[in-house]
């Protein structure tokens, strides 16, 4: 845990990606279940190898399914990762499921964060979201309200 007040300061540009899916029809198992476990092994592929430009991820139960906060260096590198083997294979596999099952469905976002637009905060918080992504700072006299923080790398 940081304790204390952290923030990082928006002097990088970041690509933020959401991906997730919902569960539709919870007795259907065997048609839900196969879609979730699909990411596990892309999100390992993505830690042990940072070079592919993912810096971070959360993920995140909800009530009716799982979402992934994921931060990346650029929307290039997220789009080169989907033409990569071990997502290819997932994603061929997933789309033709998806055809016919509607037990679960399926989402992504994706969010291309200039410099200077993006201000955060983490109070008492271990590394978490963009703080982990990014590194955080110790929030100081210039950089103590959200005003100051967008414009503190100018």
């Amino acid at each position: 845990m940081n304790k204390g007040r952290y923030t990082v300061l928006p002097n990088k540009s970041v690509t933020v990606f959401l991906i997730g899916l919902r569960v539709n029809k919870w007795h259907k198992v065997h048609k839900w279940l196969p879609v979730l476990l699909a990411m596990p092994p892309m999100l390992n592929e993505l830690t042990n190898n940072k070079s592919l430009g993912c810096l971070s991820y959360e993920m995140l139960f909800k009530y009716r399914g799982v979402m992934v906060l994921e931060y990346w260096e650029s929307n290039e590198k997220v789009l080169s990762y989907s033409k990569m083997p071990k997502h290819l294979k997932a994603w061929r596999k997933f789309t033709k499921e998806l055809k016919h099952n509607d037990a679960v469905g399926f989402y992504h976002e994706t969010y291309n964060v200039n410099s200077n637009q993006y201000e955060n905060i983490y109070i008492n918080m271990p590394n978490f979201g963009l703080g982990k992504a990014r590194n955080n700072q110790k929030v100081t006299n210039t950089t103590h309200t959200a005003k100051q923080r967008l414009k503190a790398h100018i």
